[in-house]
């Protein structure tokens, strides 16, 4: 039998190099293992924007980024800002109810009320969302061969509901983020931090001992694969060393309490810096922050100045424009949050980029416009390009017809998923989102 017909999997560990996983990516079938994979990165944050002060102007190469996006101004090259993007508003349930779980999965919450609080008692008439998220379906296709198929981070994102999860691995199946970043440090590095370079390289040594030891009773055609599953191995040495430090596990701030409104700020920070170590070290290939929740989430944001809550705030009348400016201040402060990511990512060497560039990062909001409730022109932020699947630096402006479902064909397409042509139970058309893959 040709020993190389194993699975991936399978075959590491006949040689021997079972400490290679969960750690490290495991050689595809022709031993072409990308050097540095694709990444994705979902980032949300609650009650959309103020549409003309997120607007950014001029042309789709040559624009100007507007108040609530010049944070990202440092990143505008490796950015597109897609205006214009519409979300169905159909199904069951309020709009802060429904928004959330309908950016990534493009369909709706089920009408056949199974869902129920977690005290048992009965709640709304509706169910969970009806099939899973985009993370989710690529996490599918690509997760197999890291330690986490996905992670998913979050801020305060309150309680079992509708509103407050985004992602899905299945009908009626939400995943609950993980909000306290202290506990997650030691889910991801605590264990292995001492240990886990030496455990890989270990393991790599086996690998390619063995490769080398099978190669010369082999036909030359499947010693050509050896010699590829050997350049794979060199490649993912190389990786491992460049980024030994960070796959120790970032330093993070005494432990405090990750539900506390005025440690909010620390507890993002420090979230942010578990996703750039964790998409590094390949613990994982998909990831999402989620910022709080899309409910009536009426906590103020005191290390701004402002008692009032985010969500009584985007209700206020349209000449109420003390209120909106405490609105434009929080999402100015969104703005800095998603850039200082970028930030972390960028700063990240691989080849002759950097592992943002290698990452498809997309920021996102449940509805468009808080006080009217409208899922016309939802803010969409794409970062990072996806290794050239998408050419950023870029402003791509899109009347209100056009379904957000063509940009969840546009992720799947951007990862690997050429298939993929429908999203959702929502999706009306076909096709990725036009202009935005290369």
């Amino acid at each position: 039998m040709n020993r190389l017909s194993f699975s991936r999997r399978a075959f590491l560990t006949g040689l021997g190099a079972a400490a290679l996983a969960p750690y490290l990516p495991l050689l595809n079938a022709s031993g072409q293992e990308a050097l540095y994979p694709k990444r994705l990165l979902l980032f949300f944050t609650p009650h959309g924007t103020i549409k003309q002060m997120w607007k950014p102007t001029g042309t789709e190469r040559d624009f100007t980024l507007s108040r609530l996006l010049m944070p990202l101004e440092r990143h505008k090259s490796k950015i597109c800002v897609l205006s214009g993007l519409n979300m169905q508003d159909v199904g069951v349930g309020a709009p802060h109810t429904k928004g959330p779980p309908l950016i990534w999965t493009g369909s709706r919450l089920l009408d056949d009320g199974t869902f129920t609080r977690e005290d048992g008692s009965g709640g709304p008439t509706y169910g969970w969302n009806s099939s899973a998220s985009v993370d989710q379906v690529i996490a599918q296709a690509i997760g197999e061969s890291t330690a986490y198929r996905s992670l998913e981070f979050g801020v305060r994102c309150g309680s079992s509901f509708p509103s407050n999860r985004i992602s899905y691995t299945a009908a009626r199946q939400p995943l609950q983020p993980a909000t306290d970043p202290w506990q997650q440090f030691d889910r991801l590095f605590g264990m292995r931090s001492e240990t886990v370079n030496e455990e890989r390289l270990q393991a790599m040594k086996i690998a390619r001992a063995e490769l080398n030891t099978i190669a010369p009773r082999i036909a030359s055609a499947d010693r050509l694969k050896i010699d590829a599953h050997l350049d794979a191995l060199d490649n993912l040495q190389r990786r491992l060393e460049a980024h030994a430090v960070l796959c120790t596990g970032p330093t993070l701030p005494p432990a405090g309490d990750p539900g506390s409104l005025d440690q909010t700020p620390v507890v993002l920070d420090a979230q942010i810096e578990l996703i750039a170590a964790s998409l590094a070290c390949d613990l994982t290939r998909v990831a999402s922050l989620q910022y709080t929740l899309g409910e009536n989430d009426n906590q103020g944001y005191p290390w701004l100045g402002i008692a009032d809550g985010h969500h009584n705030l985007t209700h206020s009348a349209d000449s109420d424009t003390a209120s909106w400016e405490k609105v434009a201040q929080i999402r100015e402060w969104y703005a800095e949050k998603f850039a200082l990511l970028l930030d972390k990512l960028d700063a990240i060497p691989e080849g002759e980029g950097t592992l943002l560039d290698n990452c498809l990062v997309v920021w996102a909001s449940e509805l468009g416009i808080g006080n009217t409730h409208s899922f016309k022109s939802t803010p969409f932020v794409v970062a990072g390009g996806a290794a050239g699947a998408i050419e950023t630096g870029r402003y791509l402006e899109y009347d209100e017809l056009t379904d957000h479902n063509r940009l969840l064909v546009s992720m799947c397409r951007a990862m690997g998923l050429d298939d993929v042509e429908t999203f959702g139970d929502t999706d009306q058309g076909s096709g990725p989102l036009a202009g935005l893959l290369r």
